[in-house]
């Protein structure tokens, strides 16, 4: 047993050495990307604050921000300035920022968040094909009503009144709350009128 410890003296120590250098460098990652985080969370909370002057070298800095940290709070601010863009009647940049937050995130409840205002939009763009694919890319079953809701719209969109009609009733049966039955049933009156 002796003998086998010292003619492989060489590999335990090796192997010792290359472990504590792995652990050094582990641990050294770590530390730099909660780093990283907290200065970005630092960051996000100073260009948030701002965002709400709406300014156009504030949007533009914000958006800069976003491009460059590729981490959740760049997925935020991409979400808040789309949410701008729809409020200043810019869809078109709406449509630009979702897609930038799709790139960026990947948690895939926030992309299913995203997908849905993103099919939205494209369907107020008359992008009805491209808004179906978004749609179709979403996986949470939770959000099934809002999905035939949008659906519908699109079908609507596109002429299709006895298919719109079927996706606002699938709604109906999916949702969970009083409110998207509630409108889907608006829906389907008006259709009916």
């Amino acid at each position: 047993m002796k003998c086998i410890f010292i003619k492989n003296i060489k590999i335990i120590i090796t192997g010792l050495i290359i472990i504590f250098f792995i652990v050094i460098i582990c641990s050294y990652w770590k530390l730099y990307k909660t780093n990283n985080l907290e200065e970005s969370a630092k960051k996000f909370e100073c260009i948030y604050s701002k965002l709400q002057t709406n300014s156009k070298q504030t949007l533009i800095t914000c958006e800069e921000f976003a491009d460059k940290e590729n981490n959740i709070y760049s997925v935020l601010t991409y979400i808040s300035l789309a949410k701008i863009a729809v409020e200043k009647k810019d869809i078109i940049w709406a449509e630009k920022i979702l897609i930038k937050a799709l790139t960026v995130t990947k948690l895939n409840d926030l992309k299913d968040l995203i997908n849905i205002r993103l099919s939205r939009i494209q369907l107020e763009l008359n992008k009805t094909d491209q808004a179906m694919i978004t749609l179709n890319k979403i996986k949470n079953k939770g959000w099934n009503a809002i999905i035939q809701n949008i659906r519908g719209d699109i079908l609507l969109k596109n002429n299709n009144i006895n298919e719109a009609k079927s996706a606002y009733y699938k709604g109906i049966k999916l949702s969970r709350t009083e409110t998207i039955r509630t409108i889907l049933k608006i829906k389907i009156n008006n259709l009916l009128r």
